[in-house]
């Protein structure tokens, strides 16, 4: 009996076990090139490298690259959308302010990682038709999510339901368009802090009513 190794007395995983495990692996490294070499060289060999799975096992779980981006950036919005609902949730409970959950989305979403690797789908499906309408749904849920998280957030806010949507748009253009320039404005977070700043004065006054939104637009 001392002779027996540990790993003998391991239980065997289940086949659910290892496909799960795959395919984790598989996504975790289409996120990881991907961010690092960008879309128009991501390589389905290279993904497999970077995972330490055959390409055969990976055309088991994903039938090609396309399928494999599409399950990566569900992922990766899912696991945002959880970690985003987490920080509202604190809103709510009055562990942080409104302006300081602005600062979370930044600094945790579009400011690094998230931001880039969705950057890195939307400029793709501009002129793929196929991975764009793959990516449409996945995209639409999470801003669905996104509508229910802020929704519920400010809900007792002193402005229309309508309108509690539209200055979560707001709120997210803002920090896109931020985002889209630290590509070429890397190192000035002064002018980040501003623009952050300024919208967190806005919205504040939005919030507490001292602030009318009306358009003479589309509605």
């Amino acid at each position: 009996m001392d002779g027996v190794t540990t790993a003998a007395k391991r239980p065997r995983r289940s086949q659910e076990e290892r496909t799960l495990e795959t395919r984790g692996k598989l996504i975790a490294a289409t996120l990881d090139v991907l961010l690092e070499e960008g879309y128009l060289k991501l390589a389905t060999q290279r993904i497999c490298d970077a995972a330490g799975v055959s390409r055969g096992a990976m055309l088991h779980h994903f039938r090609d690259k396309q399928s494999l981006i599409v399950a990566a950036i569900d992922e990766l919005l899912v696991s945002a959308t959880a970690e985003i609902r987490s920080q509202a949730d604190r809103v709510r409970a009055q562990e942080i302010t409104p302006e300081e959950f602005v600062d979370y989305l930044w600094f945790e979403h579009f400011s690094g990682r998230l931001f880039y690797l969705t950057l890195e789908h939307v400029t793709a499906a501009r002129t793929d038709d196929e991975i764009r309408a793959a990516l449409i749904p996945v995209v639409r849920r999470f801003h669905l999510a996104l509508d229910e998280i802020w929704g519920a957030l400010f809900s007792a806010a002193a402005l229309p339901r309508s309108r509690v949507a539209t200055v979560l748009n707001l709120t997210l253009c803002l920090l896109r368009g931020m985002g889209v320039q630290t590509v070429l404005r890397p190192d000035d977070p002064a002018y980040y802090d501003d623009l952050r700043g300024v919208w967190k004065i806005m919205l504040r006054a939005i919030l507490d009513g001292r602030v009318r939104l009306e358009t003479t637009g589309r509605s």
